[in-house]
């Protein structure tokens, strides 16, 4: 069985990006067509925005959740990354947390708990999180045999 990677949701990512190219081109219009004499300078402004999307990108490739038969890995982390790593049958709780706004991205909070001093996995922005959680349910009943 080929491993599962479960990541963050680029969609908020995304639509920044699309806001931001917007943006910079407003700033280049208002640049070239109001005040063509002004510094050239004034593309930070429309530059800057730029770090959002980025940032929300790497967020989505510093966490994941791997799945490969009955174990579950958990990585956050670029620079210092952090490993976690359970056995499937152990997990006691798999729920979805949805704020408004994740309901109206079509994005949730995957939680997974297990029995351990640790055992609270959180991970924001999943797309389809409640099938998700639903496939990670049925994984790990039939890894228990039950």
């Amino acid at each position: 069985m080929n491993p599962t990677v479960i990541r963050p949701s680029l969609r908020r990512a995304k639509f920044s990006l699309v806001l931001c190219a917007l943006f910079l081109a407003v700033v280049v219009w208002f640049w070239r067509m109001v005040v063509p004499e002004a510094h050239w300078v004034i593309l930070l402004a429309g530059i800057l925005p730029f770090f959002a999307p980025l940032l929300s990108w790497a967020d989505t490739k510093r966490t994941s959740l791997t799945v490969d038969g009955t174990v579950v890995k958990y990585k956050h982390g670029i620079v210092s990354e952090t490993v976690r790593a359970m056995d499937l049958a152990r997990l006691q709780n798999i729920f979805v947390e949805r704020t408004l706004s994740q309901r109206l991205w079509g994005v949730g909070t995957l939680v997974l708990e297990t029995a351990s001093e640790q055992g609270r996995i959180a991970i924001a922005d999943i797309d389809n999180p409640q099938k998700t959680a639903d496939w990670l349910l049925k994984i790990s009943k039939e890894g228990t045999g039950v």
